[in-house]
């Protein structure tokens, strides 16, 4: 009778991205901190990016329509972006009001 036994490998404890970063942070160890971070950004980006794909993918080939709560937010995002870029114009500039002369 030779029966087939499961090897059972440990398994590597999970690592925490972000407890990684804060130690890395902690202990001065400023290089890794900083590709700890690039790596938790950039994966959260392609988490957002997927599920984006996935909504559009519904949209275009399901007939799905769009989330409109999503679609009130993207617009009010505009909004903010249009009325902070007009904040950042120095009234007194030339280049603030074409009308505007020199006094000298």
């Amino acid at each position: 009778m030779s029966e087939e036994q499961e090897v059972m490998e440990p398994e590597a404890p999970e690592v925490n991205p972000i407890e990684t970063f804060i130690d890395d942070i902690m202990s001065k160890n400023y290089s890794a901190a900083q590709t700890a971070f690039g790596d938790m950004i950039g994966q959260r980006m392609t988490d957002a990016l997927d599920a984006e794909k996935v909504n559009l993918a519904q949209q275009v080939y399901n007939g799905a329509e769009p989330d409109e709560e999503q679609l009130e937010l993207d617009l009010e995002d505009n909004e903010d972006y249009d009325d902070a870029g007009a904040e950042d114009v120095d009234a007194d500039h030339p280049d603030a009001d074409p009308d505007w002369e020199d006094g000298s």
